[in-house]
């Protein structure tokens, strides 16, 4: 910033040829206290484009001039004419540092919009300034709402972007020796300029007078000039702000464990339009007749239109009978606010949260976390007004009454009813007689009186998580899933080859089966080695290993590749990894035979190649060494063919039962993803359906006809 730049011709716009003090200028620098400066400009008259409706200064530091005129300029005696050209038309003993912010307004601009930009900047200015915060910042993306650019014509399109242009002009702590190095760097960034010129003096006068002795000459092109409180005014608490503030329009709506209708802890949303806003003059009597206690609650909740929440997730629904009592709802209606869903958007830290539940092992129960935080219900529809209700039995009521909407019958029907009094929200009473005084007092004293139109919370999130959210929904049912898989070593395997396999997440039930295979170093399934599971717990399970006599294997360089299938219901953990995949999951039992080695299931389902087979035999429930091994061999379309392949290790006794669990992998198993051993990539091995063990009838010599083509 050069010291020449004080002589200025404020008629051009541009700095003088010559100098009018001397080089022994004194320069006194301090930061600026006041508020920012609207200024409204006369467009028929301004420099600026016609675009421009307002101007607003932010000042963040001031300069004042002392020195002596130079000789020079003292002694100049020319022609005013002259003077001008070389030493300008003003002198300013007093300028302003700082940026500007334009209000653009080619486009119209209705109040709403300019009062709420005006609650923005006012936010935004004392959050920055004075380290206010406030719970408001994000009420409306700024792109609704008039544009604004600054000195480099950035657009501030963002709250973020005008929060950080904003904390570049008012750093915390800057100290009085880094002030001049801070205004010369941000000078040189163009991030501010001279904003003002104060003290302006005719350079006419200057030259036959002193500094102080001279008058003032003021701008003539700025139209009004306000600071930045008294432009703001009441705009940040009129109309749909203060509804918005008082009302909390932008949270989401809970229901606690008694169905009374809460508002959320956590801002959801943020608006992408201005909510349109309806007049109205409704006054009515309404009888209610509950036929729940859900529903009950909700009319308590000033919610009329749900009957059950069977179309809401994330809410317990109540269907316990309530018929003895009757609502007598009397409503005096005075605005409509519409929240239509396509008219907001979620906000990030609303967003951010649901995809780290999404992704989560626990997902519903993460998701129920988040939405009893967030809100569980969004009204499309709010009337603003005031309400009066009263209980009464049914045996008040001898006939149905329709809405009545005027106040002479209202007053006959309560006189029927015997009512003499009615309760307003906060269960303060009103008499019957001063009813008529109390619809006059609705127009100064709202209050919400209906949510309507009121859809599931999730419903504002983008596509792409609306659907992972219905997909868990659908999930979670009575289906077996895939819940975790898993690769554990076996360095630990103790001497009767068992291996506890502690889980990293805790189920929340043991109604669970364990499908999977010993994989040597090189993710080799080993056909000589057998597992089952057994001994279901909420933190692990026990995998039990058996090797043949000819297997000359170290175990303890091998692994055990698992998977749990269950019931997310049930367990509450599902994993993200494999929730796409489908499984079928029974339990057969085979009646051994001494002469056969080949036994045959019949499916429920047509089977297909690339599907996974997995099965496990057990000799008893208590029993879970793998005695008896069960080998696939062949398939056709809706029947299994397992072969004993250890028979010669033990004696085949007519009769005895053996239960044998099958997992049916709806894929090829290479598409499983591992959940607990990021190094390695190993995969759950299982049998392959593929055509080479394929057949399209099974031989008649097969003894149940049942499993016959």
């Amino acid at each position: 910033m050069e010291d020449d730049e004080l002589n200025i011709s404020l008629y051009h716009g541009q700095s003088s040829e010559q100098a009018i003090l001397m080089d022994d200028v004194e320069l006194s620098i301090s930061l600026y206290n006041g508020q920012p400066i609207i200024l409204y400009f006369d467009l028929n008259n301004s420099d600026f484009s016609n675009s421009t409706e307002l101007c607003i200064n932010f000042p963040i530091a001031e300069i004042t001039y002392k020195g002596h005129l130079s000789k020079a300029f003292s002694k100049y005696t020319n022609d005013d004419e002259n003077l001008h050209k070389l030493y300008g038309h003003f002198f300013a003993r007093k300028i302003l540092i700082g940026s500007k912010l334009f209000i653009k307004s080619k486009d119209s601009i209705n109040s709403t919009q300019m009062d709420i930009l005006k609650f923005y900047l006012f936010q935004a200015y004392n959050k920055v300034k004075y380290s206010i915060e406030t719970q408001f910042n994000d009420l409306f993306a700024l792109n609704t709402l008039p544009k604004m650019e600054i000195l480099d014509k950035a657009k501030l399109n963002t709250y973020d972007k005008l929060i950080e242009w904003m904390k570049i002009l008012y750093p915390q702590n800057t100290l009085d020796k880094e002030l001049i190095d801070w205004i010369n760097t941000l000078f040189q960034e163009e991030i501010i300029d001279i904003i003002s010129y104060g003290d302006l003096i005719s350079t006419s006068q200057l030259r036959n007078g002193t500094l102080d002795s001279i008058k003032n000459y003021d701008n003539i092109q700025i139209k009004e000039k306000l600071s930045l409180k008294d432009w703001v005014g009441n705009a940040a608490y009129d109309n749909l702000i203060s509804w918005i503030t008082d009302f909390r329009l932008f949270y989401g709506l809970i229901t606690n464990q008694n169905y009374k209708i809460e508002v959320s802890k956590e801002i959801a949303i943020s608006f992408i339009e201005i909510p349109k806003i309806n007049l109205s003059d409704k006054f009515y009597l309404k009888i209610i007749k509950p036929s729940t206690k859900l529903e009950f609650s909700l009319i308590s909740s000033n919610i009329y239109s749900i009957k059950n929440f069977d179309s809401f997730p994330f809410i317990r629904n109540n269907v316990e009978c309530y018929e003895d009592f009757n609502c007598i709802l009397v409503k005096c209606e005075r605005y409509e606010i519409l929240l239509d869903v396509d008219n907001v958007n979620p906000t990030k830290e609303f967003e951010q949260v649901i995809e780290k539940a999404l992704e989560s092992m626990k997902p519903l129960k993460d998701l129920q976390r988040i939405f009893n935080e967030y809100g569980q219900l969004f009204p499309q529809r709010i009337i603003l007004g005031r309400s009066l209700k009263i209980i009464l039995p049914n045996s008040s009521l001898n006939k149905t009454f329709e809405k009545v909407n005027d106040v002479d019958e209202i007053l006959k029907l309560l006189d029927n009813l015997n009512v003499s009094y009615l309760l307003t929200q906060k269960g303060k009473s009103v008499k019957k007689e001063n009813l008529s005084q109390w619809i006059d007092d609705t127009k100064n004293n709202l209050e919400i009186i209906e949510f309507d139109n009121i859809i599931p919370l999730y419903k504002i999130l983008k596509m792409e998580q609306r659907k992972k959210i219905e997909d868990i929904l659908n999930k979670f049912n009575d289906h077996n899933r895939i819940i975790m898989t898993g690769i554990t070593d076996l360095k630990d395997l103790d001497n009767d080859n068992v291996l506890i396999i502690d889980l990293e997440i805790s189920l929340e039930d043991k109604n669970y089966e364990v499908f999977g295979s010993i994989i040597s170093e090189n993710n080799v399934r080993l056909d000589n080695v057998y597992v089952n599971f057994g001994l279901y717990d909420f933190n692990g399970f026990y995998a039990i290993i058996k090797k043949s006599e000819i297997s000359k294997i170290d175990l303890k360089e091998c692994y055990v590749s698992w998977m749990i299938v269950g019931k997310p219901s049930q367990l509450t953990v599902f994993s993200p990894n494999n929730r796409d995949l489908q499984v079928n999951y029974f339990k057969e039992s085979i009646k051994l035979q001494s002469n056969q080695l080949n036994y045959f299931i019949k499916t429920s389902f047509t089977l297909s190649e690339e599907y996974s087979i997995f099965a496990h035999a057990y000799d008893s429930p208590a029993n879970y060494e793998p005695d008896s091994i069960f080998e696939l061999v062949k398939w056709s379309n809706n029947s299994l063919d397992f072969q004993i392949t250890n028979s010669s290790q033990f004696n085949l006794d007519d009769g005895i039962n053996i239960g044998l669990n099958i997992c049916i992998l709806f894929t090829n198993y290479k598409d499983l993803k591992n959940y607990n051993n990021k190094e390695k990539e190993r995969l759950l091995i299982g049998h392959i359906l593929t055509k080479e063990n394929f057949v399209e009838c099974f031989s008649k010599s097969v003894e149940d006809e049942e499993n016959k083509c």
